[in-house]
């Protein structure tokens, strides 16, 4: 008997599902689609370099390892719906390489040009973070966003990113995900909540990010 109500429930819910999407318009349908495409990522190809980090939204947000590079999407296969994500990466990490290596850190900024910017900080609490630099994307990462306490100078963000709506910035710091360099093998992949119940919210007529008006791809939402 216990069997039969829970598979009761079952089939009532699938078709109040069923029932939801037959009434949603072709525009809705494509929409919901599109909510869906942009609540996951995955992407595997060529790169170089030792480096991972791990992500759950912009406050646990660590890196470990050296540096990585690729030239995404060229040499990479999958799916990145990331408004403005720009193309290739090049990041590098504190951790451990400023465990050891703080004490000769000022002397790399000065020859960069941004000596008068360094503090103590920079060099002795970026490993302890995990703070990570994306270089292409002009962006940092650590536990906690403790990164914004020594910003790195040498970071400059790329206009895509500048130009990102407040929610699309929500949008891209909602992200749960991992990736990483082994060798020459890179990978990420991830799931983003928010576009996800974005669209689950979006079968009920709630467009709860204000982007089924779009036009273009997932990177092409209107700026507000």
């Amino acid at each position: 008997m216990k069997c039969d109500g829970q598979r009761r429930k079952l089939w009532l819910t699938a078709a109040a599902f069923w029932l939801l999407l037959a009434g949603c318009s072709s525009q809705e349908l494509r929409n919901r689609g599109q909510d869906l495409s942009e609540s996951l990522r995955c992407r595997v190809g060529a790169g170089v370099g030792l480096y991972a980090e791990a992500q759950i939204t912009s406050w646990i947000h660590p890196a470990i390892g050296f540096a990585d590079a690729n030239l995404s999407p060229r040499y990479t296969i999958g799916w990145d719906p990331r408004p403005g994500q720009p193309a290739g990466t090049l990041r590098t990490a504190a951790f451990p390489t400023l465990v050891v290596g703080f004490p000769f850190y000022r002397s790399y900024w000065q020859e960069a040009g941004f000596g008068d910017s360094y503090t103590p900080w920079h060099g002795f609490l970026a490993p302890w973070i995990l703070m990570g630099n994306h270089y292409v994307e002009g962006e940092s990462c650590s536990l906690l966003r403790l990164h914004r306490k020594i910003p790195n100078p040498m970071l400059n963000p790329d206009p895509a990113l500048k130009s990102l709506s407040p929610t699309q910035r929500c949008s891209r710091d909602s992200w749960i995900a991992i990736s990483g360099t082994l060798g020459v093998v890179t990978f990420d992949a991830g799931i983003n909540p928010l576009e996800l119940l974005d669209a689950i919210t979006g079968l009920v007529s709630i467009d709860l990010l204000s982007d089924d008006d779009r036009t273009g791809g997932p990177n092409e939402r209107e700026v507000e």
